[in-house]
């Protein structure tokens, strides 16, 4: 065999062996990860501009390919936060309601309800991270 002949052997084995390199790598892209982050309303971020401070949320977060990673029918009442499963490095969309409540100052001691809607896409890295979100937009 001459050179030329040699070279063009190796040439395809290498170019071959390149391309089943290619599909095994591309076999779990079919599936994306999934995690849990914890998504806050805090006011620092705009949420409740008539004062107060977040008392319920309600809502949905959705991922690019799952329909409901969570969804309430009623409130989650008691604080700023939610607990949602969300498709790791992919977009996720947040619409919520956001209910704030503070002291009436006619009636001391009732709380006076204010709410908004809240309408964003967060893309999370990592398992457990904390992303926060309001009127004024998301920081990771």
């Amino acid at each position: 065999m001459t050179k030329s002949v040699v070279r063009r052997a190796i040439a395809a084995s290498v170019l071959s062996a390149a391309a089943v390199v290619g599909t095994w790598s591309n076999v779990g892209e079919a599936h994306a990860a999934t995690g849990h982050v914890y998504i806050s309303f805090p006011t620092w971020q705009g949420n409740c501009p008539a004062g107060g401070s977040v008392r319920a949320i309600n809502g949905s977060v959705t991922g690019t390919t799952q329909v409901y990673s969570w969804e309430l029918r009623n409130w989650d009442v008691g604080d700023d936060l939610i607990y949602p499963k969300v498709l790791l490095n992919k977009p996720n969309r947040a619409s919520v309601g956001v209910w704030c409540g503070k002291n009436a100052s006619s009636r001391p001691g009732v709380l006076a309800r204010a709410s908004h809607a809240v309408s964003v896409v967060v893309t999370p890295k990592r398992n457990n991270q904390t992303i926060w979100v309001g009127p004024r937009g998301v920081r990771y």
